[in-house]
């Protein structure tokens, strides 16, 4: 018995030094800054917190999170919401588990959004888009430049004024089960197809506090220094 916890605590702390070791190699992909009690990897964050691939970001109702990556590209998580960010091929992608985010995604160094179990990524140059996940619904509008949603064999192109709006089911739906975005969250993205699809004129954000983070990232910003820092007019 005492020879069974002397092993179970020696894999337990193996598993915590493995689990250190990685963080310490790997690069920072950010800095993160919040007006409300946002929690990093479940616990709450103060603001210039690192950002590393792997982390989880959870947003607190009515707080606003923001993400400046190296490179320029910026992400605010606009109240209640939760998203990972990773790193694929060297470049970030965030995966946007529910809620809503606005994103600033600059030409030489882009990021990719995956939500709703789709791939969508700015167009046209930099982008700046807005992404919102609610169940099975998704919403992207795009504010400059543009942006292309790529789900199971199709892709739909969202220019600059125009809002798209999507219920997605999981590919393998016709036994009946819909399933749920949160499916692809865990593990590599498995594409979901349309299910419906509307592009329409966007009048403006749908909600203030989205709005205001997309008006934010439409100011005019310069990527200065090494590492990289964002300042805005």
């Amino acid at each position: 018995m005492r020879s069974k916890s002397i092993l179970a605590t020696l894999c337990s702390m193996l598993l915590v030094y493995a689990s250190l070791a990685e963080s310490a190699t790997s690069a920072a992909i950010g800095t993160l800054s919040s007006d409300g009690r946002a929690e990093l990897n479940g616990t709450v964050t103060t603001a210039g917190a690192t950002i590393f691939a792997g982390d989880r970001i959870v947003n607190p109702d009515k707080a606003s999170t923001a993400l400046s990556l190296t490179g320029g590209s910026r992400l605010i998580l606009a109240g209640l919401g939760s998203l990972q960010m990773k790193e694929t091929g060297g470049h970030p992608t965030a995966r946007l588990e529910s809620g809503r985010l606005a994103v600033l995604s600059h030409a030489n160094a882009p990021i990719v959004v995956e939500a709703a179990g789709t791939r969508i990524h700015g167009v046209n140059g930099d982008a700046v888009y807005a992404v919102t996940v609610s169940g099975n619904n998704l919403q992207v509008i795009a504010s400059k430049g543009g942006a292309e949603v790529e789900g199971a064999g199709r892709t739909v192109q969202v220019s600059a004024g125009n809002t798209l709006d999507a219920r997605m089911l999981p590919a393998d739906s016709n036994n009946g089960d819909s399933g749920a975005p949160g499916a692809a969250s865990e593990g590599a993205l498995r594409f979901f197809t349309f299910e419906r699809v509307v592009i329409i004129a966007t009048a403006g954000a749908s909600a203030a506090a989205l709005g205001a983070a997309i008006k934010s990232l439409l100011r005019t910003c310069r990527v200065t220094g090494s590492p990289s820092t964002v300042s805005c007019d």
